[in-house]
């Protein structure tokens, strides 16, 4: 089997891994960034989630393409595949890093409550 067409059938499944994975986190995360980060900046953080999930693993599978004519297709397809999980992992652990990072103090102010004046009472106390 020609190395270019391995070479190309291994990015397209580490995408498709890579999507998927996004894609199984797409809802849980986007929850957390809204309680976290807030509505306004989830939205950001929620892109930038998703294209380094899908970016990195997609570099490492380019970096190990398979350019040696005489490896076999299983060979060459399972060290890119290897590559791009390898990358997919840490993309995740980038985002998780990425994500870890403190947003800006929230101020919520208390509301109002009137003092307690205890109760006039004609004994003294004891």
């Amino acid at each position: 089997m020609d190395s270019s067409l391995v070479g190309l059938i291994g990015v397209i499944v580490v995408v498709i891994i890579a999507e998927a994975v996004g894609l199984c986190l797409r809802r849980p995360l986007g929850l957390l960034l809204k309680s976290e980060k807030g509505a306004e900046r989830s939205d950001f953080w929620s892109a930038y989630t998703r294209v380094v999930l899908l970016l990195v693993p997609t570099a490492f599978a380019l970096a190990s393409y398979p350019l040696d004519e005489h490896q076999s297709a299983v060979a060459a397809l399972v060290g890119e595949l290897r590559w791009g999980l390898a990358g997919l992992l840490i993309s995740l652990a980038i985002a998780g890093k990425a994500l870890r990072v403190p947003g800006p103090p929230s101020y919520r102010t208390a509301p109002y409550v009137p003092p307690i004046t205890p109760p006039a009472s004609g004994s003294p106390a004891r």
